[in-house]
């Protein structure tokens, strides 16, 4: 199977997932994400795993969990949960027979943004975000206009899940805007929310 057959068959499954669950973009996040976990029998449990391992999904005799960096924002913790649920749906026979290796990113390189496509297409469904920012109208120029998409956006999703998707969709160049810190872009643009502020 070449590797645009694998990932557009995972981004069949996403959306087939979806709709089995029942998904709307809008009001999908953690605690929705939860209850498909509790459906398909996975145990989430916060662990303190190393920096860069977000979450790590384990199954041995049916007994199905994730282990998550707890301290997490929600986006990139919404991200990472539904990356270990490809590999409940598609890995976990190889994981479980040794065949793949936890925490190898270059060995399972293919597999691992396999899981990256099938989140992504989860979340927010390509054709749903390019329809999104066709209504929208704005056209990428410059760091403020990402700031626009993320306001106006539907889904929850982080800066780093626009600039993929809007890289994906070429609409700007990998790496365009490496360095900016868009969060702190949206602060000085907006203000800092109320919630944020300390006392």
């Amino acid at each position: 199977m070449s590797r645009i057959t694998y990932y557009e068959d995972l981004k069949r499954l996403a959306r087939q997932k979806r709709a089995e669950y029942r998904v709307n973009t809008t009001a999908f996040g953690l605690l929705e994400l939860r209850s498909i976990y509790k459906q398909e029998g996975i145990r989430i449990d916060h662990w303190p795993l190393p920096r860069k391992v977000k979450a790590l999904y384990m199954c041995e005799d049916g007994d199905c969990s994730v282990a998550l960096q707890a301290t997490l924002p929600n986006e990139p913790k919404l991200f990472a949960l539904l990356h270990e649920l490809k590999h409940h749906y598609r890995d976990r026979a190889a994981l479980g027979a040794g065949v793949i290796h936890c925490g190898d990113y270059d060995a399972n390189e293919l597999i691992e943004k396999g899981a990256e496509v099938f989140a992504a297409e989860f979340i927010y469904p390509e054709a749903e975000f390019a329809e999104f920012l066709k209504n929208l109208g704005v056209i990428v120029r410059q760091a403020s206009d990402i700031v626009e998409i993320k306001r106006n956006c539907k889904a929850k999703v982080s800066y780093h899940f626009i600039r993929k998707r809007l890289e994906r969709l070429g609409h700007i160049t990998a790496g365009q805007f490496d360095g900016v810190q868009f969060q702190k872009l949206e602060y000085r643009i907006y203000g800092v929310p109320f919630y944020r502020r300390r006392r």
